[in-house]
């Protein structure tokens, strides 16, 4: 494919036809100091409000119970990423999918409500930090419909959220479907991000001229206003296709000019949910902001968990001790010197994070509850939950009833071997890396004058986006098959 930079990326939506094309074409053969918050100095806006800090704490250690005057439970997961109907085939099955999600967080809200025991104040928010959905089976049935809304749109509906960090993947079928994904939402939710502008698509603009979509939310939760500020990454240009839709590279001037607004509105505790690809990104974004208390990373789908947190099978906790410690929450020290908590938790609707965040009258982060962490969703005991019966009627039974239809439905004969194998498709030509990459050549020719691209020379398929790792065939292919290809 032409590598020229100065073009759009494509429309990924029919790389599985295009595949399928191919294949019926024959192609197949220490403690932080007591300091004020305050915002920094801005020639375009007054200066921000101040309050003294206490002394923020690790998760094992305490102040006297009179210090904390609210509890925060922050609900959150990322990278959802369409994946509906559960975590993956065999036993992965038993755990995520959106109906035992829904059910869930549902009874860490409720649960929210009386925890910790004792008489301070408590509330939840519930954020999903990005990567909303993705191409795939999944997508395709909903895709396939012809109505809206999504499939994925009304599942997250069903959950209720407070706020919505926009990630790159929304982008990836172009801002119309991004429209067409935001436009079949009920609840009264935001979807955020604070340095894209959206003035070149009209569709997108008429959501922020609505209030549906902005730099930031504010949610009141037992009385106090809670600030909610979304961030998605600067590479998005380079790796999915937003068409007019400007981003501002500096995350940080963006984040912090929306910190600054909220403070001088008297919002005392912000969230910032972000979308930078890495916690990487938000570790180091972290020590150059003031006035934002925690963090939420998506994108990198980092499994941050503490010894104690019960996993999917097959599931590791994200190491790299050089990122705040080790476990959930990590930590960074920001620009006024405190403690800021930063977290994420694995993709693909498997765990929903769950940080108790303390705070005094004044709005200081001043502890966190040992028993934050990631639940995971799951089917079977000791923490088995029951699918909820509503999202199961309206999203998992149709959702599964297209997946089926795919599987079904015959697309090509190969009379040979098509080897994905990772050890082979990962080391040298395979049969099935060229299907791969002249069906990308196929695809782009077919839609470059779609997004002002040249018509490509060449296609060139990255050996780690071919993900089945093992032989398909001689014989049938299906529809199916091509996403197990190029998931």
């Amino acid at each position: 494919m032409n590598l020229d930079r100065s073009a759009r990326p494509l429309d990924v939506r029919f790389l599985g036809a295009a595949m399928a094309c191919a294949l019926l074409a024959g192609v197949a053969s220490a403690q932080p100091a007591r300091t004020i918050r305050s915002a920094p100095p801005a020639a375009s806006a007054a200066p921000a409000a101040t309050r003294t800090l206490a002394q923020p704490i690790r998760v094992n250690q305490t102040l006297p119970p009179a210090s904390v005057d609210f509890y925060l439970t922050v609900l959150h997961h990322n990278d959802g990423e369409s994946r509906l109907l559960g975590a993956g085939p065999g036993a992965l099955a038993n755990f995520g999918g959106v109906a035992r999600f829904k059910t869930l967080a549902d009874n860490l809200r409720a649960a929210a409500l009386t925890f910790p025991p004792g008489p301070e104040a408590k509330g939840s928010v519930f954020i999903s930090s990005g990567d909303n959905f993705l191409a795939g089976p999944e997508f395709t049935v909903s895709l396939n419909r012809g109505t809206l809304p999504y499939f994925d749109t009304l599942a997250m509906d069903l959950i209720g959220y407070d706020a919505v960090t926009i990630g790159n993947h929304e982008f990836d079928f172009g801002p119309d479907v991004t429209r067409d994904f935001i436009a079949g939402f009920t609840g009264p939710f935001r979807f955020i991000t604070a340095n894209l502008d959206f003035t070149g698509e009209p569709g997108l603009q008429a959501f922020v001229n609505s209030g549906r979509l902005a730099k930031s939310t504010v949610v009141t939760v037992a009385g106090r206003q809670i600030g909610i500020i979304g961030a998605t990454t600067e590479r998005l240009p380079f790796i999915s296709s937003p068409r007019n839709v400007v981003v501002d590279p500096n995350v940080r001037a963006a984040v912090q000019a929306e910190a600054d607004r909220l403070t001088n509105l008297g919002v005392n505790i912000i969230i910032l949910s972000s979308h930078l690809q890495s916690l990487t990104e938000e570790y180091s974004l972290v020590p150059q902001l003031r006035n934002v208390d925690l963090v939420i990373a998506g994108g990198g789908s980092e499994l941050l968990a503490n010894p104690s947190s019960v996993l999917v099978p097959g599931d590791t906790a994200f190491g790299r001790p050089d990122l705040g410690g080790a476990g959930y929450p990590r930590w960074n020290t920001d620009a006024n010197a405190r403690q800021v908590p930063i977290v994420a938790t694995g993709d693909l609707y498997k765990y929903i994070g769950r940080l108790v965040a303390g705070f005094d009258a004044a709005g200081n982060l001043i502890s966190v509850d040992p028993v934050s962490g990631p639940v995971r969703v799951s089917g079977v005991a000791p923490d088995a939950v029951t699918p909820d019966a509503t999202m199961l009627a309206q999203v998992t039974t149709p959702v599964q009833a297209g997946v089926t239809a795919l599987q079904q439905n015959i697309i090509g004969v190969t009379q040979v071997g098509l080897d994905g194998t990772r050890v082979n498709i990962r080391a040298r030509e395979t049969n099935l890396g060229n299907v791969a990459a002249d069906s990308l050549l196929w695809q782009a020719t077919l839609v470059a004058p779609q997004f002002g691209a040249p018509l490509p020379d060449v296609g060139v398929q990255n050996s780690g986006g071919i993900r089945n790792n093992n032989v398909i065939g001689p014989g049938n292919v299906s529809e199916f098959d091509t996403f197990s290809i190029l998931a």
